[in-house]
């Protein structure tokens, strides 16, 4: 065997020996992937439910019980995890208090509303509404890794309007039709402040990102009918209500920007 022929053999001999030598050292070495959800321009529409607590000091309270509101906002969070959004709900559900009183000149002594057939009426009434506001705030971030979700407050102004909602069948009560239902609905109208602390989920799973917290109005409203047959003539009075609500929403990202894959070993 020549000498040329002892050397390949030997440089074989160490190059398979260094390779069995490193080979489990770097089968231990592990490559693992973070994704990092950094705080970007993102524009989002929102759907939301709310229970809304009316306060005992509220002037609403003596007129109708606790509500509930289905709503929607769109909204803009910035890079620095400013928010801005408009903001739309419809309230529903509240009882009416005080009905016996508010249709005491078309009850009868039996304590019925008549309709056209001569028969007793089948009214309905609940406190049904609507807000629509401008909200200003911005999301604290609990962890570095989600930079686009955390603890988010918020400010707001808007309008807010509530009446009675009395439902008369195929307006079978001429003393309810639908001019003469002007003079019984309570309508009021006024500024509500807005404010709001929970809980805004962004995520780059499109169906894992929602929102819920705790939401409060203050109102300032009046009467916006020219007559109530109750008072016979216009209510003039002032009205201050406060109303808790808790609210939950899901969110649908328009646009976000695009989350960062950070690769490391260890």
């Amino acid at each position: 065997m020549s000498c040329f022929s002892l050397r390949v053999k030997h440089i074989l001999f160490i190059i398979s020996w260094i390779y069995l030598s490193v080979s489990p050292v770097f089968s231990q070495i592990q490559m693992r992937r973070s994704t990092t959800d950094s705080a970007g321009l993102i524009a989002y529409i929102s759907a939301n439910y709310s229970y809304l607590f009316v306060l005992k000091n509220s002037d609403l309270y003596k007129e109708s019980s606790n509500l509930m509101a289905v709503g929607t906002n769109l909204s803009l969070k910035t890079k620095s995890n400013w928010t801005i959004e408009a903001g739309f709900n419809y309230l529903f559900s509240g009882k009416v208090k005080g009905t016996d009183s508010m249709f005491s000149m078309i009850t009868n002594s039996a304590g019925l509303i008549i309709d056209g057939n001569g028969t007793g009426a089948d009214i309905e009434v609940d406190t049904r509404g609507w807000s629509l506001r401008m909200e200003g705030g911005k999301i604290f971030p609990l962890t570095k890794k989600a930079q686009n979700a955390g603890i988010h407050a918020k400010l707001g102004v808007g309008v807010l309007q509530r009446y009675v909602f009395i439902k008369n069948p195929d307006n079978l009560v001429p003393c309810l039709t639908n001019e003469y239902k002007k003079g019984y609905d309570r309508l009021t109208l006024g500024v509500s402040l807005y404010q709001y602390i929970g809980y805004t989920r962004l995520s780059n799973i499109k169906y894992s990102c929602f929102y819920g917290g705790v939401e409060f109005y203050e109102i300032f409203s009046s009467r916006q009918r020219d007559y109530d047959f109750l008072l016979m003539g216009k209510d003039n009075r002032k009205f201050f209500d406060v109303i808790i609500g808790l609210k939950f929403g899901w969110i649908v990202p328009l646009y976000k920007k695009e989350y960062t894959d950070t690769y490391y070993f260890r």
